[in-house]
C-alpha cells in the first residue's frame, strides 16, 4: 500500500468512527422496544448465568447480540447507548473489512471508494447506531469472505489453512447473528465452486475441509437447538412469506420491484430504518451503484460474479417476504455488494476522465495546450475529492440534522417510554410506583410484554416498580408516602378512570404522549 492510500484509509476509518460515535448517547433519541427486549434478556442472563443459544422472546433472536449486550451492561450499566455499543463497533469493523475484501477482488482504488461510501452512508450509519442484531451480521459476512479468499490466494499452504480456519470460525459465528445469514452458505458454494474446479486448486481442498469443519463446530450448538426446536427456526418467516399469500406470483413480483427500487427510487418508509421513503442511496451514489452493477454484469470476472451473487442472494429475504417492502433492515446483507458496486462506478468514471486528459496530452495536435490540460487533470482529481466530501456532508445532514430532529423518529424509538423511565427514576425512593401495560399484550419471560421492556430495562436496576395490567386497577394499594401510577400507553379514558378511582389524583404529563397520575 502506498503512503497516499494508507493516509486515505486512515481518513476513511476516522470518518467512520465520527459518523458512528458522534453524539452517540443522544442520537437516536429514545430506545425502541426491540432494543430494550435484548437488554432485558441480557439482564436476565446476567442475573441467572443462563446464556442461551436462542432467546424466544419477541419472535425469537439468535444469542450473540444478547451476550454482547450483557457484557456492555456489566461494564457501563443500563442506558440506551449501552445496547448500541457493539453494533456501532461492528459497523466500524464492516467499513474496514469492506476495504480489505474489495481490495482482494478489485484493487486499491475501488476498495477505498467502497469503504468510504459505507463509512458515510445513511443506511450503514443508521443500523450501526441502534441495538439490532442485524448490524453484527455485516462485518462477519465481510471478514469471513475476505479470509476465505485469502485462503485461496495464499502462497503458503500452512498460512492458507490458517486463513480457512479463521474464515470458518467467523462464518459459523454468523449463524448467531441474524436470520438472513442463513443464505450465506449459498454464496459460499458459489464462491468456492469456481475456485475449486480450477485444475491448480487440488492443494486447496484440504483448506476447504478445514473451513467446513470450523463452520460445523462453531455452528453446531445453534444447529442442534433448531433441530430440537424447528418452530423457532422458521419463526414468523413463514407468516410473512410470499408463498403464504393468496397470489404468490403477484406478491413475489411486488416484492422484487419494490426491493430493487429501494436504492434509487423509493426506500423504506419505517422511520427507524430510514428517512421515510427516501432512497437508500444518495442520488449521485445511487447512479454510480447502477453504473457499477452494469459494468459487473458486462465483465463477468470472478470478482464481478461473486459480487452479483452476493447482491442477489442477500436480497432474497426481501424478495421472499410480502410484508414491509422495501425493507432496509432485511436487505442489510446486500449492503457490502451495493457499496462495492458504487465504488466500481466511481473509479470507472474517474479513470475515464483521467484517460481523456492523458490522450489529449499525448496528442501532438494539442501539444500547445499541455499545461492547461495538466492543470485541468489535477483539478478534476480535486473535483472528485470535493464530490466525496459533498456526499459525506449530505449524509451527515440527512442523518444528524434532518432525521435525528424529526418527531417521527422520536416516536419510532419510543421516546415517551424513555421519558417515563427517567421520570420514575427521579422519584423519591419511598414513592410507591405502578406501571400499567395494555391488558391485550402478551407477556414475555419476565412477565411483561415487549411494549413494556423500554421502561423495564431503564428502571429495573434503579427503581422498584409494580407492574399491572390496565384492567387490574383493583390491585393497586396506595403507599403511605405517595403513589404514582403510569400507563405505559397513552389512553385518556384510562387516565380518567385512575383519577376517578383515586380522588385527589393529579394527572402530570411527562412527555407529549405520556402521563402519570400522582396521588399524595
Amino acid at each position: 500500500m502506498s503512503k497516499k492510500h494508507k493516509y486515505a484509509l486512515i481518513c476513511i476509518v476516522a470518518v467512520a468512527v465520527f459518523f458512528r460515535f458522534w453524539q452517540f448517547s443522544s442520537i437516536p433519541n429514545g430506545l425502541y422496544q426491540d432494543e430494550a427486549m435484548n437488554g432485558a434478556d441480557a439482564l436476565a442472563s446476567l442475573q441467572s448465568g443462563d446464556y442461551r443459544i436462542f432467546y424466544t422472546n419477541n419472535n425469537g433472536r439468535e444469542g450473540l447480540i444478547i451476550w454482547l449486550d450483557a457484557l456492555a451492561i456489566k461494564l457501563f450499566g443500563s442506558e440506551p447507548w449501552v445496547l448500541r455499543l457493539f453494533p456501532a463497533m461492528a459497523g466500524l469493523l464492516a467499513v474496514l473489512g469492506l476495504y480489505f475484501l474489495a481490495k482482494e477482488l478489485f484493487g486499491e482504488k475501488i476498495a477505498l471508494a467502497s469503504s468510504f461510501f459505507m463509512a458515510v452512508s445513511f443506511w450503514a450509519v443508521n443500523f450501526s447506531r441502534m441495538g439490532f442484531r442485524a448490524g453484527l451480521m455485516v462485518p462477519i459476512l465481510v471478514w469471513s469472505f475476505y479470509f476465505l479468499l485469502r485462503g485461496f490466494y495464499s502462497d503458503r499452504h500452512r498460512m492458507s489453512i490458517a486463513w480457512f480456519v479463521l474464515a470458518g470460525i467467523l462464518f459459523g459465528l454468523g449463524f448467531y447473528t441474524y436470520i438472513p445469514f442463513r443464505f450465506a452458505p449459498i454464496l459460499a458454494l458459489l464462491a468456492l465452486g469456481p475456485l475449486l474446479l480450477n485444475k491448480k486448486s487440488k492443494p486447496l481442498w484440504s483448506g476447504v475441509i478445514f473451513f467446513v469443519v470450523a463452520v460445523f463446530i462453531v455452528a453446531l450448538p445453534i444447529g442442534l437447538y433448531f433441530l430440537n426446536n424447528p418452530a423457532d427456526f422458521f419463526g414468523r418467516s413463514s407468516g410473512v412469506s410470499v408463498f403464504s399469500q393468496d397470489s404468490p406470483i403477484k406478491a413475489l413480483s411486488i416484492s422484487v420491484v419494490t426491493t430493487l427500487g429501494m436504492f434509487n427510487i423509493v426506500g423504506d418508509f419505517n422511520w427507524r430504518h430510514n428517512y421515510a421513503g427516501a432512497p437508500e442511496l444518495f442520488l449521485p451514489v445511487g447512479l454510480l451503484f447502477l453504473l457499477g452493477l452494469v459494468l459487473s454484469v458486462k465483465r463477468r470476472a470472478f470478482g464481478d460474479r461473486l459480487l452479483l451473487s452476493w447482491f442477489i442472494i442477500f436480497l432474497l429475504p426481501n424478495f421472499l417476504a410480502s410484508e414491509g417492502n422495501p425493507h432496509a433492515l432485511r436487505a442489510i446483507g446486500a449492503m457490502p455488494a451495493v457499496m462495492i458496486f458504487s465504488g466500481i462506478g466511481f473509479v470507472w468514471v474517474y479513470k475515464k476522465i483521467q484517460k481523456y486528459f492523458d490522450n489529449k496530452i499525448g496528442d501532438s495536435n494539442f501539444s500547445k495546450y499541455n499545461d492547461q490540460l495538466l492543470r485541468f487533470k489535477k483539478e478534476t482529481t480535486l473535483f472528485f475529492i470535493v464530490f466525496l466530501i459533498f456526499v459525506g456532508g449530505y449524509n451527515f445532514n440527512q442523518y444528524f440534522t434532518r432525521w435525528a430532529s424529526n418527531q417521527a423518529v422520536a416516536n419510532a424509538f419510543s421516546l415517551g417510554h424513555v421519558s417515563i423511565a427517567r421520570y420514575l427514576n427521579d422519584l423519591p425512593e419511598e414513592t410507591k410506583i405502578y406501571a400499567l401495560w395494555h391488558s391485550d399484550d402478551r407477556a414475555t419471560d419476565n412477565g411483561l410484554p415487549v411494549s413494556a421492556q423500554t421502561v423495564y430495562f431503564l428502571t429495573s436496576q434503579k427503581t422498584k416498580i409494580n407492574y399491572l395490567k390496565s384492567n387490574e386497577l383493583d390491585r393497586i394499594i396506595l403507599g403511605q408516602n405517595g403513589t404514582v401510577i403510569v400507563p405505559l400507553y397513552f389512553n385518556s379514558d384510562l387516565l380518567h378512570a385512575i383519577s376517578n378511582k383515586f380522588p385527589g389524583g393529579k394527572i402530570n404529563f411527562v412527555d407529549l404522549n405520556a402521563a402519570a397520575v400522582i396521588i399524595p
